[in-house]
């Protein structure tokens, strides 16, 4: 019961004020000069419920009701914040490309960030708790181009934790490269059996000749018994040429270059602070 995974209702909301803290360390030396450290880069919110023109039933169904739910101080649950609540801005619909998520391990925390995209000392926000069917993902390769990984395929590509806010990829599937025509729309030559299906992403590294295609992200168009075709231009590149050892591969999964990305809607963690 720490957490009930539901949100109060959203005329909760009407009347409320909304502070916005960081955890910041002052010092004021005998000069009257400060001195200020950013705890940590992480936001809190204290919410001021108003409760003017609420009839008692409304308190009842959604206030005491979740408050007797939630053990008082002990128990959190969802809380929209209306002026805040997308990672779009703050009330656009998301994208898949509006945020760079951060590698948890093998898996990738949602994150908004407030300052600059990725910086050690930028303020963010956790997204802990996205609205259900709201996150799409994508993946910026190596060059920052944006890709979005769409998820209408079964096994499904990625799955989101709408409890934590982790991202989690099904498992890579990785192939040897052998050859790259040069054409409007490349063929690529991975073997017999490579599990592809039109549709998918792969990334493509350690090609020798043909270089300029290495770092890039692209999508099949079609497949073949051991080839797959890309929406890639590899027309004006030079010619594929297989190296010793043959380091050329394609990967489905993110890469360690890439950047994954997500957009969604989210709901915000909050307790009881009042008896």
């Amino acid at each position: 019961m720490a957490f009930l995974e539901e949100g109060i209702s959203e005329q909760f909301a009407f009347g409320s004020s909304v502070v916005e803290r960081y955890a910041v360390d002052i010092t004021q030396t005998k000069d009257g000069s400060e001195y200020r450290r950013l705890l940590h880069p992480y936001p809190s919110l204290i919410i001021e419920a108003g409760f003017n023109n609420r009839t008692e039933t409304f308190l009842y169904a959604n206030i005491v009701d979740m408050y007797q739910r939630s053990g008082g101080l002990f128990g959190g649950f969802r809380w929209k914040n209306p002026n805040d609540y997308t990672t779009n801005g703050r009330k656009t619909a998301p994208t898949y490309n509006d945020q760079a998520c951060v590698a948890s391990g093998s898996d990738y925390q949602i994150v908004k960030w407030y300052g600059t995209e990725g910086g050690s000392d930028a303020t963010r926000r956790l997204i802990k708790k996205p609205v259900a069917g709201s996150v799409v993902v994508g993946i910026r390769d190596d060059f920052g181009s944006p890709t979005q990984i769409t998820n209408s395929v079964s096994p499904q590509r990625w799955v989101v934790d709408t409890t934590t806010g982790l991202i989690t990829f099904k498992a890579n599937n990785q192939k040897t490269i052998t050859n790259i025509t040069q054409a409007t729309e490349a063929v690529i030559t991975v073997g017999a059996g490579h599990g592809y299906i039109a549709g998918d992403y792969v990334h493509i590294s350690g090609v020798s000749g043909m270089t300029e295609i290495n770092g890039q992200r692209a999508t099949i168009q079609s497949v073949g018994g051991s080839t797959i075709t890309v929406d890639i231009n590899s027309s004006g590149y030079t010619a594929f040429s297989t190296a010793s050892p043959n380091l050329a591969v394609a990967n489905a999964a993110p890469q360690s270059t890439e950047t994954v990305t997500a957009g969604c809607e989210f709901d915000i963690p909050v307790r009881f602070d009042t008896e």
